[in-house]
């Protein structure tokens, strides 16, 4: 089994830009990531409730993505710059290994 170091790109966010979001990430020409839904919490923009939850804010999502550091960066720059003056949200990174790094890189 061969390791290849890569990023984990985590966005939290408002549903109502999922897919948004989504299209940025694949004209970046990534093909992977993952959406969960109904993501409940707290931040400086008010409370967030998960699916069926009652918010005067909607519900959030969650979207990972498996990238090279290069993607990571622009993927986070982007996110950021394009929709987190009007939308609540977070986009972090972290180092993972994976199995499969001919599929993302």
């Amino acid at each position: 089994m061969v390791k290849s170091p890569a990023r984990l790109v985590v966005i939290i966010t408002e549903a109502v830009i999922e897919e948004k979001i989504i299209q940025l990430i694949k004209s970046l020409d990534i093909k992977g990531y993952t959406v969960y839904r109904g993501v409940t919490g707290e931040g400086d923009r008010g409370v967030r409730s998960g699916s069926g939850g009652i918010s005067i804010f909607g519900e959030n999502v969650r979207i990972e993505i498996v990238v090279s550091s290069e993607k990571a960066d622009k993927i986070m720059y982007q996110v950021t710059e394009k929709f987190f003056k009007n939308y609540a949200g977070i986009v972090y990174a972290a180092d993972v290994w994976v199995v499969r790094s001919d599929k993302f890189m």
